[in-house]
């Protein structure tokens, strides 16, 4: 199963209502910047064993990400309708990653992420290294996690991956 992560840039705001969640990061951490287009094909292009398709301009950008891995399933379903459909052996990529730009009403960038979260904290991590610090948070519940350009662990309430 996958959830949806948001990635921003650490701001202030950020760092307060991270202390508000019990996050152990530092309030004097520094801010990042927007993730430019460019810098989300560097970080792609360092993955290794992984394809990417990135598209679009610098200001309304996606990418898809998937594993050169895959693995084979079968669907089968008591429905003779959806097995007609769908029902057989399939292959999918073993890790896989959906990114969009998004901007919100006040004209901000950010990235949402889909997808394995071992492929979205190593993207994530790839991506502090080139913008400066980033937060992403899950949009099911909000709690911040850090990525730091000299940390190799996201800084979180809990242990990630």
């Amino acid at each position: 199963m996958s959830i949806n992560y948001i990635l921003t840039p650490v701001t202030p705001q950020l760092l307060e209502w991270s202390h508000e969640c019990g996050v152990p990061i530092s309030r004097e951490t520094p801010v990042g910047r927007t993730v430019s287009r460019a810098d989300l094909e560097k970080a792609l292009q360092s993955l290794n064993g992984f394809t990417s398709d990135l598209s679009g301009s610098e200001d309304d950008f996606s990418a898809q990400v998937d594993s050169v891995e895959t693995f084979e399933w079968k669907y089968e379903s008591d429905d003779p309708v959806m097995n007609q459909a769908f029902g057989g052996t399939h292959t999918s990529p073993k890790e896989s990653i959906s990114i969009e730009c998004l901007t919100d009403k006040d004209q901000n960038q950010f990235l949402s992420l889909h997808g394995d979260i071992t492929l979205i904290v190593r993207i994530a991590k790839a991506l502090a290294s080139r913008s400066g610090p980033q937060a992403a948070f899950a949009t099911c519940d909000g709690i911040p996690a850090f990525f730091l350009p000299d940390q190799e662990t996201p800084i979180w309430k809990e242990p990630w991956v």
